[in-house]
């Protein structure tokens, strides 16, 4: 199953077709997966991939597939007003697919990331492009995080949020190099410290209103998605039932499998 095919009829009519991935555990996978089947349906699927915290900047990395990076500093300043839109450049059209822009405000020398937009700048891009995708959390590389007072850093615009886990944090010692922030995952997921994170930590985290959907507004569709299945030892079908009422939907996925059509594994 297509990635694309499961988070699509999520979008509200109207929305802009803008989706927004927090959490931890393969939201850049996410990220650039999802563009890469947006743009290969053809020329009119033209897709802006973005962030608004920081990016680890694809040209550095394997495996990442774009067009281009456009940077545009003026972007990372907000919006007053109904001023015209800073200007950046696209790039060319291509005739046979739409484009995949990685568009952020400027490099960061030394750090090998991009920096992002202002969250309120992604809805002048959603009147301008078919979808919009923005990470908007960042979580220093562990497959499970809780968001801070400042985060995650969503776009008002946003039509779908997706919240995103990696799998491999189960079983593992709730700590440091497994979550980002265990002092405030602990207490949301009700895990103590050094505890082995199950399932229904990860429930907890979802279900909890400073969890993983921190500050996505009512109204908004959620949806949970599980990375890294192929390396859970568990039942699958299990877990999805344990997990099925913490979002709108839930896909269980492996992200990492070159094949685009067998990274959604199951769905609920």
């Amino acid at each position: 199953m297509l990635l694309s095919e499961r988070l699509l009829p999520f979008l509200p009519a109207g929305a802009g077709g803008v989706i927004a991935l927090v959490g931890a555990g393969g939201k850049t996978s996410a990220l650039f997966g999802l563009g890469e089947e947006l743009a290969g349906r053809g020329p009119a699927w033209g897709v802006v991939l973005t962030t608004t915290t920081h990016l680890y900047d694809p040209r550095r990395e394997t495996g990442r597939v774009f067009d281009r990076v456009a940077l545009a500093p003026a972007w990372a300043e907000p919006a007053r007003g109904l001023e015209p839109e800073p200007a950046w450049d696209p790039g060319p059209a291509w005739p046979d697919r739409g484009r995949r822009i990685v568009l952020a405000a400027r490099e960061l020398p030394g750090e090998g990331k991009l920096r992002g937009i202002d969250p309120f700048r992604v809805g002048q891009l959603a009147r301008s492009w078919p979808y919009v995708l923005v990470e908007a959390d960042g979580a220093r590389g562990r497959p499970v995080k809780a968001p801070a007072d400042f985060e995650p850093a969503l776009p008002p615009a946003a039509g779908l949020v997706v919240g995103v886990v990696g799998l491999d944090c189960l079983g593992q010692p709730m700590a440091g190099p497994w979550v980002h922030r265990p002092e405030r995952f602990g207490p949301l997921a009700g895990c103590a410290p050094g505890e082995p994170i199950r399932p229904e930590h990860l429930a907890a985290l979802c279900r909890a209103p400073q969890g993983l959907f921190k500050g996505v507004p009512a109204g908004t569709p959620r949806v949970l998605l599980l990375n890294k299945a192929d390396r859970y030892g568990g039942d699958p079908a299990g877990l999805l039932r344990g997990l099925r009422d913490a979002a709108d939907g839930v896909l269980l996925c492996a992200l990492g499998n070159p094949v685009r059509s067998e990274r959604v594994l199951a769905v609920t």
